[in-house]
């Protein structure tokens, strides 16, 4: 499977009277963009900014966040499963605008975690995405319907807006070209390096908002999802996205994976990029240890690997779910390296430790994801909410949007943390 990232490198972003891109900036017609989203019978109206570093603004309910992105010489190929016909993602030419984001806010979430972003202040030092340009949308429900389906609508927004913007730059000079190109059945096994594969758990059940899933992979609920073999193509062009709440995870994120791309990397140098194997998180022991021995099963045994690398979605048990998948693999002679949050803010790393393998002795933090920061308010606007949005936080404490400091756990501030790799946070013990 063949994939080419066409990257173009957008300074500015302007409204325009047509959306286009000449000399680096990219003129949006809002009018045009609205006019599609409101097709969308479930969205009753929506609000479109243009947001820049340095504003005085605070974005709050945020669901998503996505890069640009387009397919070039496929058809309805763009994040299929969601807004694409069903297909396999991953091969072809994809379009890629790089330096903005959409921002993609519910202001009428019921959910207790949703993300904020601030474009200057404190948070804007924090976050890779202060540094950005963006788009902002915030969708409005039609009455008659459904909170879940309204919650589908918005993520299916957020996705039609990477398109139209990355479609928009048709025909604009491309800065870069990535090819990510990995045949897995014909990898030659003969090779003295090590076979090196990854484990990508998806998604974890314990976060069902009113006990659905939220539809991430290929638009489809994954919480029954046994472990299944992917291209690691798949991940980076649109075949998984982001769930409906942020948590340090985001599908602008997933599109630049940074284990993937690391692997990718490295592929043919110093190791064989062996396939990627993907699950979930599990709420029972018995299917817990099912993924467990499936999982280390495909690793070992399908894809022929040395070692692997894993990764986990934000929580206590994917943590746990992560170590077992890890432990089989060891046994069966893979070496295991893990990716893992200290799920505490205060004492040692030891006191993080959820479970205790001693074959399972490689582990990289991420960076403490539920260390609690106060936020002083630099903020004159409020986008996706208002100044009375309730921004969460640990019983008993209740706060708004527009406090005059806000006491955030950091994992709802987006921009700042990344599970899969590609931020450049490390856990220090003094």
């Amino acid at each position: 499977m063949r994939l080419e990232i066409q990257s173009i490198d957008i300074h500015d972003l302007k409204p325009g009277s047509k959306t286009y891109a000449e000399d680096h900036v990219l003129y949006v017609n809002s009018k045009e963009l609205e006019e599609i989203l409101l097709k969308d019978r479930r969205i009753k109206s929506v609000d479109i900014h243009f947001v820049y570093p340095g504003d005085r603004v605070r974005i709050v309910n945020l669901m998503d966040v996505v890069q640009p992105r387009c397919k070039i010489d496929k058809v309805e190929a763009d994040f299929p499963g969601f807004i694409g016909k069903m297909q396999t993602a991953g091969s072809g030419r994809t379009r890629s605008l790089r330096g903005i984001t959409v921002l993609v806010s519910n202001p009428g979430t019921n959910r207790k975690y949703s993300a904020l972003l601030d474009m200057s202040g404190l948070v804007a030092e924090m976050s890779r995405y202060a540094r950005m340009k963006h788009l902002c949308i915030a969708p409005t429900i039609s009455e008659g319907t459904e909170e879940r389906d309204f919650e589908d609508a918005v993520k299916m927004a957020g996705l039609k807006t990477a398109v139209y913007l990355a479609r928009g730059a048709e025909g604009h000079p491309v800065d870069e070209v990535e090819i990510y190109e990995l045949d897995i059945p014909s990898l030659n096994k003969k090779s003295n390096l090590p076979r090196v594969a990854y484990y990508y758990q998806l998604y974890s059940p314990q976060h069902d908002h009113i006990g659905i899933s939220d539809p991430c992979f290929y638009g489809t609920d994954v919480r029954n999802l046994t472990p299944t073999i992917i291209h690691p193509n798949e991940v980076l062009d649109g075949g998984v996205v982001g769930a409906h709440t942020i948590r340090a995870l985001d599908t602008y994120t997933i599109q630049n994976h940074g284990v993937i791309k690391e692997l990718y990397r490295r592929h043919g140098k110093d190791l064989i990029f062996a396939g990627v194997v993907c699950g979930v998180a599990n709420m029972e022991p018995v299917t817990r240890s099912r993924q467990a021995m499936m999982a280390s099963n495909l690793v070992k045994n399908v894809l022929g690997a040395d070692g692997v690398v894993l990764t986990k979605i934000h929580g206590g048990l994917p943590h746990v779910d992560l170590a077992l998948v890890a432990e089989e693999c060891e046994k069966l002679g893979v070496k295991t390296a893990i990716f893992i949050q200290p799920l505490i803010s205060y004492g040692t790393l030891a006191d993080t430790l959820l479970f205790n393998a001693e074959a399972v002795n490689l582990i990289i933090t991420v960076g403490a994801t539920m260390e609690r920061i106060n936020i002083p308010l630099d903020a004159e606007r409020f986008l996706g909410g208002t100044a009375d949005t309730k921004i969460y936080c640990p019983d008993p404490i209740v706060q708004h949007a527009g406090d005059p400091v806000l006491d955030v756990e950091q994992f709802l501030i987006a921009g700042v943390h990344d599970h899969l790799g590609g931020a450049k946070i490390i856990v220090k013990e003094y």
